[in-house]
């Protein structure tokens, strides 16, 4: 660091001990923190963080070019996110948008991001560019903005737990990650511009639309990877002569398969095309494929299910898992059709019968040992 002096290791220690209590009112609501308290806190931090550094300044090269591609690449994604409404439908805004509910949700909101993003300029200004410092810094205002009185409930089961992990957690590691890029080679700036954009939309307009938590993900860890792509390829052009060669390799258009890539991937995985990973957790279904394999699923709808024959391999919720079996009977009531299911390595068929609105697919093919992985993660998490 510049110089590891008493004034900036007391902004340490009050952003550390803000994270603390935080951490401790997840079991103790005493120690819970109220919206007023929360804007008085940092509202107390950015105070003396501007006065103990108020003479130490940098000098940022092309500032304005982070902050125009930032505002752009910003307002862009809010456009398709708001077209995506018009597939997916919308909702009304969970928050108030009477007179008196939109001047406290900004009196609660608006601030703080300024008071925070200004605090995370002030300990980088004093990182002296060390990656372990701004790796550091990075991780405190993850720390800060960690929903932790959520975690309990969105980790109840393995599900839960990586829905929450995809589309707040990761998104969360990804945006600070960028922040705190943006604000070492421009200043606080474009994190402040970033996060009062979309914290407006989300909190002044009426209606929202209903995307669910895998566009939520998707749109939050993209984002902020696009605008570190095209504000690194920026900054590496001003600080140094590229040849011909090294432009062409770091132009942002090489990285479009890459992302694109990723979102088949991503989509796949979740279920969002037709066919969906699915990993074998027992062994009930033995010799066909046994725990640890990757099935592959085929995403039926009403209509297909009503062409399921006996000796179909069907996916099916049951409770709160879901059940790969063989289809061993079927029968015709007054309410619908009822499959009765086993397993190929059981002595007997499942008690419970299954009803058409549980089934999720048909099973099409199986990879040895590839779900592995997803079934450790999933033991680990319960």
């Amino acid at each position: 660091m510049r110089a590891i002096n008493k004034k900036i290791v007391f902004v340490y220690a009050l952003v550390i001990a803000y994270i603390i209590i935080r951490i401790l009112s997840m079991n103790n609501s005493a120690l819970a923190i109220s919206n007023e308290l929360n804007v008085g806190i940092w509202g107390a931090i950015f105070l003396i963080g501007l006065l103990l550094t108020r003479h130490d300044y940098n000098r940022y090269l092309d500032q304005y070019d982070k902050v125009q591609t930032t505002f752009i690449v910003v307002v862009a994604y809010l456009m398709i996110y708001f077209v995506l409404g018009l597939f997916v439908g919308y909702q009304y805004n969970a928050y108030s948008i009477t007179l008196k509910g939109i001047i406290n949700n900004t009196i609660m909101f608006m601030p703080i991001i300024i008071f925070q993003e200004y605090i995370r300029q002030v300990l980088v200004s004093y990182s002296n560019g060390k990656n372990k410092w701004l790796a550091f810094i990075t991780v405190l205002f993850i720390l800060i903005n960690i929903n932790f009185n959520s975690i309990s409930n969105d980790f109840r089961d393995a599900e839960a737990g990586f829905k929450f992990l995809c589309s707040d957690i990761i998104p969360l590691i990804a945006s600070n990650f960028v922040f705190t890029y943006l604000t070492y080679i421009s200043s606080c700036k474009p994190a402040i511009i970033y996060r009062m954009l979309t914290t407006a939309v989300s909190i002044y307009l009426p209606i929202l639309p209903n995307i669910n938590w895998f566009y939520t993900g998707l749109f939050g860890i993209l984002v902020p990877i696009i605008l570190y792509v095209l504000v690194n390829y920026s900054q590496a052009k001003l600080e140094r002569k590229l040849t011909w060669q090294e432009e062409r390799r770091s132009r942002p258009i090489t990285y479009v398969p890459v992302l694109i890539l990723v979102f088949l991937i991503v989509g796949f995985v979740v279920g969002f095309f037709k066919y969906q990973p699915v990993a074998v957790i027992s062994d009930s279904m033995v010799p066909l494929f046994s725990r640890g394999d990757m099935i592959v699923v085929e995403q039926i709808d009403e209509e297909d299910i009503a062409h399921i024959q006996v000796g179909d391999v069907i996916k099916f919720q049951s409770d709160n898992y879901y059940v790969i079996h063989r289809v061993y009977a079927i029968e015709e009531t007054d309410d619908g059709l009822l499959f009765t299911t086993k397993g190929d390595n059981n002595n007997a068929p499942d008690s419970k019968k299954v009803r058409p609105e549980q089934i999720q697919g048909l099973y099409k093919f199986h990879v040895k040992y590839l779900g592995f992985p997803s079934v450790w993660l999933s033991e680990a998490l319960r």
